[in-house]
């Protein structure tokens, strides 16, 4: 089965982006793994809507692997799996330990939890072995519970954070595990490339507001992560991913979104937006369709839209050709695929293999060299009107993996913004 991703929904509706418009009161946070086979994801679902989901995507041979639910709203991840699968919503405390006690004597357990508005929804699928879960705990007493649990061979296996108190499902496990709460996103990713380096994976992960909780286990190869993603940007990535062999081992809604990119000039600047995504009549279409040119007079400060490493530019170009202009000596066009169209460029690599690119520089503009890293923010260019082009603009646009011209992708700036042409648009892209 070739797996096509869901379409993702916002407050029930299927997502369109607008400028300022696009999900904004809901962010994603997801790890992907290594993985293969089909896999389908949807979010934004009423109660009703997830049922309906559930059954098609069962029936189909598919299974609930990662659940969220926040202000009544499902998330869900299925992957492929056989066997029983039961699952309930709305439930108090005593309905969820009356309820797991029944299907854990029928040989279930609980392979997702999920407290929202004072409410459990649980999946049980079938295992074996111990199984202890606990809810409303202090983080001392959350502390006391792991340490106990790890002692006698048992390991986090589910996580989930509301209102300062912590719910927790231990099954039978082996090897380090660690685990932390009230870290900030920053403090996350520092930690995880800590865990990573020495070998360790995140397991799971909680949002409560704006403190994270996460516990890394044992594992190999690949892990990339992604939190506070508008809906765009996370489904870029997950089909990014996808198609490399990774699948989504948790997705966990979060109160808000940015977009995963900046404008590409100073915070507080206003540009006007030339063309956006598939531009009628203009040339963002096929491998530019998801590109933005964005008017900018000769020698303007261009920024990088995102921290990464400059992989490869070309800055001493001082020719242009415009194709609404009469051929001439002195405007000649370009070789079809010459790089010369491009005019003075720089290629900048993102984390999760992602690149941002540059076109249409000032000659002898690029401020950066091959094998800089460079931050968020950080000028990298001026902008010119090299190659072809019709009068002085930046062309932008972002690839997944790609080291040539290639497909570009959907992508948000600043709040979940995606411009489109006669827009004007305003920065926060800070620095230092």
């Amino acid at each position: 089965m070739r797996a096509i991703l869901a379409p993702a929904f916002c407050v029930g509706l299927l997502a369109v982006a607008a400028p300022g418009l696009a999900c904004a009161d809901i962010g994603y946070a997801a790890a992907w793994r290594p993985g293969s086979g089909a896999q389908w994801w949807r979010s934004g679902m009423s109660l009703e809507q997830f049922k309906a989901q559930d059954k098609t995507h069962f029936d189909n041979g598919l299974r609930i692997h990662s659940l969220s639910v926040k202000d009544g709203r499902f998330a869900a991840v299925w992957r492929p799996g056989t066997g029983a699968q039961w699952w309930r919503s709305g439930m108090t405390l005593d309905e969820l330990k009356a309820q797991d006690g029944a299907y854990f004597n029928q040989g279930l357990r609980l392979t997702a939890l999920e407290l929202d508005g004072g409410r459990f929804t649980a999946v049980w699928r079938p295992g074996s072995g111990a199984q202890w879960w606990r809810t409303g705990m202090t983080v001392d007493q959350m502390k006391a519970q792991v340490q106990t649990h790890f002692d006698n061979g048992l390991r986090i296996t589910l996580l989930e954070v509301d209102g300062g108190r912590y719910t927790a499902v231990w099954r039978p496990g082996s090897g380090a595990q660690w685990w932390r709460s009230g870290m900030t996103s920053a403090q996350v990713e520092t930690q995880d490339q800590t865990y990573f380096n020495q070998g360790l994976r995140l397991a799971a992960l909680s949002v409560d507001g704006d403190a994270y909780a996460a516990v890394w286990r044992t594992g190999s190869g690949t892990q990339w992560w992604s939190h506070r993603r508008c809906t765009v940007d996370f489904k870029t990535e997950d089909a990014a991913y996808f198609s490399r062999g990774l699948r989504m081992e948790f997705i966990e809604q979060q109160d808000s979104a940015v977009g995963a990119y900046r404008y590409p000039w100073k915070a507080g600047d206003t540009r006007n937006v030339g063309q956006g995504n598939n531009n009628p009549g203009g040339s963002h279409n096929g491998s530019q369709a998801f590109a933005f040119d964005f008017s900018k007079p000769v020698g303007t400060q261009i920024r990088a839209v995102r921290g990464g490493t400059v992989e490869w530019l070309q800055e001493s170009q001082s020719t242009t050709y415009n194709p609404n202009a009469p051929t001439t000596p002195s405007n000649t066009p370009f070789p079809g695929g010459s790089l010369q169209n491009w005019g003075n460029a720089v290629r900048i690599r993102h984390p999760g293999g992602f690149t941002s690119w540059y076109f249409h520089i000032q000659q002898n503009g690029v401020l950066v060299n091959v094998g800089d890293v460079v931050q968020r923010g950080q000028p990298i260019a001026t902008s010119g009107n090299t190659g072809r082009t019709s009068g002085p603009h930046l062309h932008f646009q972002v690839q997944a993996d790609s080291t040539n011209w290639g497909q570009s992708v959907a992508i948000t700036f600043n709040d979940c913004q995606v411009p489109t042409g006669g827009d004007s648009v305003t920065s926060n892209n800070v620095w230092p």
